[in-house]
């Protein structure tokens, strides 16, 4: 039987796609929740830029995707260089999770309107008692 594509890169584009989705995750419970304020504040004293890292969800999404990848090393594509092949995989990925990070920000978008929707009626129910 021929193959049209290897389980070897299917395996890596399985976990590729599970890392950006884990990724994109991660880097938005812990730019975006309430239970990681502490770490945020801390690393605001740390300096500005690793502050910064820590508000961004889309740049942090970037520093665990290069963890996963090096961690499960996913190889997409084969050139023979290990390490060009990584920055390959790590490049799809960030790519996959901007996407998925894109999708969670809008539902996050969506979310916090409804809410507002939801308090300006409450409050306008309150002010006509």
């Amino acid at each position: 039987m021929q193959h049209i594509i290897e389980l070897s890169t299917l395996q890596s584009l399985w976990t590729c796609f599970v890392l950006s989705f884990a990724a994109a995750s991660i880097s938005f419970t812990i730019t975006q929740t309430e239970l990681f304020v502490p770490v945020r504040n801390l690393a605001n004293k740390i300096g500005h830029m690793t502050g910064y890292l820590f508000h961004c969800f889309y740049c942090m999404s970037h520093w665990v995707v290069l963890a996963g990848v090096i961690i499960y090393r996913p190889v997409i594509i084969s050139c023979g260089n290990k390490y060009i092949d990584l920055a390959i995989s790590t490049f799809f990925t960030i790519t996959l999770t901007t996407f998925t990070n894109g999708f969670m920000f809008r539902s996050f978008l969506s979310a916090m309107a409804k809410k507002m929707k939801e308090k300006e009626i409450k409050a306008m129910m309150d002010n006509t008692k």
